[in-house]
């Protein structure tokens, strides 16, 4: 009798959100087709202060603070930067009451990078994704792109895509971005290391090891050519005009083999060496 009592005030709730949230978005339709723009107000609220509120119901605020942000982003063509900090806070709010919500750091990574100009909050809320959903790639992935492309931080765009490369089922495409951006990171070792570690995975298919196999190949010949540029550079301060110059002084017997080029790519202005054009 108990579980059909709560059976049926759960049913009760639920009509109640579904038919709340239909008029409430048909209303914000109306007003956007009238040109209201629809206001967005939160509290900050601590995450314990919260969780005691809601109660048994976090997940159903987490999804309601989602939908009010996600309404009032798409009733209003002009929001002002104090307006994207209220609708940051409601994302965040919406994790701390339910961090393994997908939807969440969807809505979170769809918005706040691009529009509201805010990628060191979006990788902040993404890791607290990242944290709770170990066996998903995609917040990982997200925070690695983030770094890349808006802040330019190869570094830490680097280690995202390496560090996420390892969750089962990841594309391989990760590790090789990782080793890439490794370069302009000076995190080509650490690169090597994790390609090494997952030659181990039985699951790899044989393209995938070949795949691995060769850009492990062209780290190693980048790591060679970066030592020698470096030990050149500390003797003569001044980076070798070319990487034959390297084995013409004897800090290499000879070049090493590229598996993707006849020769590997070489900037004496600043040193960079890269197994590519792209570099």
């Amino acid at each position: 009798m108990k579980r059909k009592g709560t059976a049926v005030l759960l049913f009760s709730l639920g009509l109640l959100l579904f038919s709340f949230s239909t008029s409430h978005l048909a209303i914000k339709e109306r007003r956007k087709e009238l040109g209201v723009s629809y206001s967005f107000h939160i509290d900050a609220f601590s995450a314990g202060l919260m969780k005691m509120f809601a109660g048994e119901f976090k997940g159903l605020l987490a999804d309601y603070l989602v939908l009010e942000a996600g309404a009032f982003i798409g009733s209003n063509q002009g929001i002002s930067q104090e307006q994207w900090e209220k609708v940051a806070l409601a994302f965040e709010q919406s994790l701390q009451l339910d961090p393994y919500f997908q939807q969440t750091y969807l809505e979170v990574q769809g918005e706040l990078p691009w529009w509201a100009d805010m990628p060191e909050k979006t990788i902040s809320l993404l890791d607290i994704s990242r944290k709770h959903r170990p066996w998903d790639w995609c917040p990982g992935y997200y925070m690695g792109f983030d770094y890349y492309y808006f802040l330019k931080d190869y570094a830490k765009a680097s280690e995202r895509f390496l560090d996420t490369a390892k969750i089962k089922g990841a594309p391989l495409l990760l590790a090789v971005l990782g080793g890439r951006l490794a370069l302009k990171g000076g995190r080509t070792e650490a690169a090597i290391i994790l390609l090494q570690s997952m030659l181990e995975d039985p699951e790899l298919d044989d393209a995938e090891k070949r795949e691995i196999k060769e850009r492990t190949v062209a780290l190693r010949g980048v790591l060679l050519l970066e030592n020698a540029i470096k030990e050149y550079k500390q003797h003569r301060d001044t980076y070798p005009p070319s990487l034959e110059a390297l084995v013409d002084e004897g800090l290499l017997e000879q070049l090493p083999e590229n598996p993707y080029a006849d020769h590997y790519f070489y900037n004496h202005e600043d040193g960079h060496v890269s197994f590519d054009e792209v570099g």
